[in-house]
């Protein structure tokens, strides 16, 4: 009886070595840096999300955290990580491979919301927009006129178990610039 207990462990061994060492290859790793204009931006979070525009149609139902919320956020997020390093470096981990976006968002005053003041950007090929703002304060008028490089969007595809490096962020906007240039596409 105790030989046939010592084959049982043996054999339960096996399987858990075999299947931690598997899983492994279902990992998906996506490296880069966050810069803004040449410049690493440290404690940026990125995010990867899902490139494919079905996943988010679940996310305007969700009205509370629960167990349907939670999964329509992981069809959306599919990995992420804080560039914490002093060179903006990140490395953003997938349980599984597909198509996604690489966003970046520092949060410049550090109160953990979606500010107008607050840096966001993207993995994606440089473009550039002319915005003419026009900015009311009591009774002075000013009228902005601004031409802004910014990076338009690029999916990333990767398989399971592949490791991608070179995803970089090189350009980081105000929020309330991105809003205005959505406006204007």
């Amino acid at each position: 009886m105790n030989n046939i207990k010592k084959v049982l462990l043996g054999i339960t061994l096996v399987i858990i070595i075999l299947s931690i060492t598997s899983c492994e290859e279902l990992f998906t790793t996506i490296k880069g840096t966050v810069e803004n204009d040449g410049n690493p931006v440290s404690e940026a979070f990125v995010l990867a999300l899902n490139g494919t525009g079905d996943a988010y149609e679940r996310l305007g139902d969700i009205n509370e955290l629960d167990e349907s919320a939670l999964s329509a956020i992981s069809g959306v997020v599919k990995g992420f990580d804080l560039a914490s390093d002093s060179d903006g470096a990140y490395s953003a981990t997938l349980l599984s491979g597909g198509t996604v976006y690489i966003v970046a968002i520092s949060d410049e005053n550090d109160n953990d919301e979606l500010d107008p003041l607050d840096l966001v950007g993207w993995y994606g090929d440089v473009d550039s927009i002319n915005i003419i703002d026009t900015i009311i304060e009591g009774v002075d008028t000013t009228i902005i006129d601004t031409t802004f490089q910014y990076n338009t969007p690029k999916t990333v595809t990767v398989e399971t178990g592949e490791d991608i490096t070179g995803i970089d962020i090189d350009r980081l906007l105000e929020y309330k610039w991105l809003l205005k240039i959505q406006e204007q596409l």
